[in-house]
């Protein structure tokens, strides 16, 4: 990562370098200093993490486009090779899936419920409901997005086609190899977050859809 990736991420929030300092856990200062060299200066190893952190909060924020071409690199940066593909097998996606942070929450959806039909994955989410309890502890969003899910696997209104979704959403929480390794402090829990969010808003998209529409609505 290079100083000509700050100068993007700068634009493209329009922040000021304090404003994006803050959201990285610099100094305004540093930023600048940094900004003064060649735009080809790489950008220490050490702030690599936290850089990555940041923009992915900012996706999640709605304030930086992932599909913007010099972002995506940030985004995907810092993994060893074989992690994606080892993340493919163990949760049973296609070998061409292809991953990719622009990722299209219908293909999101799609690729829940290839994980979720598995029985196996299905047998594991059950068997570890003390587990999923604990993430609740991460914040009150993650409360929510979780119990949502789990009481739709829990449900016996729905059927099991019904339950893919979550069961493929809650099992992603639960397996330690996904695309953005755990181990990585903050960025291994944002895709988990954001996967719960889709899964958990199409159970609550579905269940006004199927709310009757009130007295003196008009068909």
């Amino acid at each position: 990562m290079t100083n000509s990736h700050l100068l993007s991420l700068l634009k493209a929030t329009d922040y000021s370098p304090e404003e994006l300092g803050r959201s990285i856990g610099l100094s305004g200062m540093t930023l600048r200093r940094w900004l003064k060299k060649p735009a080809e200066t790489p950008i220490p190893l050490v702030y690599l993490p936290a850089i990555r952190d940041a923009c992915y909060r900012l996706v999640s924020e709605g304030v930086l486009d992932p599909e913007i071409p010099e972002i995506k690199p940030i985004l995907l940066s810092g993994l060893a090779p074989g992690e994606h593909r080892a993340a493919i097998v163990n949760l049973g996606l296609p070998s061409d899936f292809e991953v990719d942070p622009t990722i299209s929450g219908d293909r999101i959806l799609t690729s829940l419920v290839v994980i979720g039909a598995q029985a196996k994955k299905q047998a594991d989410v059950e068997k570890n409901p003390d587990k999923l309890q604990s993430f609740k502890a991460m914040g009150a969003e993650w409360s929510e997005r979780i119990t949502t899910l789990l009481s739709v696997v829990g449900s016996r209104k729905l059927g099991l086609t019904d339950k893919f979704i979550a069961y493929g959403a809650l099992f992603y929480l639960l397996t330690p190899i996904d695309f953005i390794p755990d181990t990585i402090p903050f960025l291994g829990f944002f895709d988990d977050f954001a996967i719960l969010g889709f899964a958990a808003a199409y159970y609550l998209k579905m269940q006004e859809a199927a709310k009757p529409p009130s007295r003196g609505s008009t068909a």
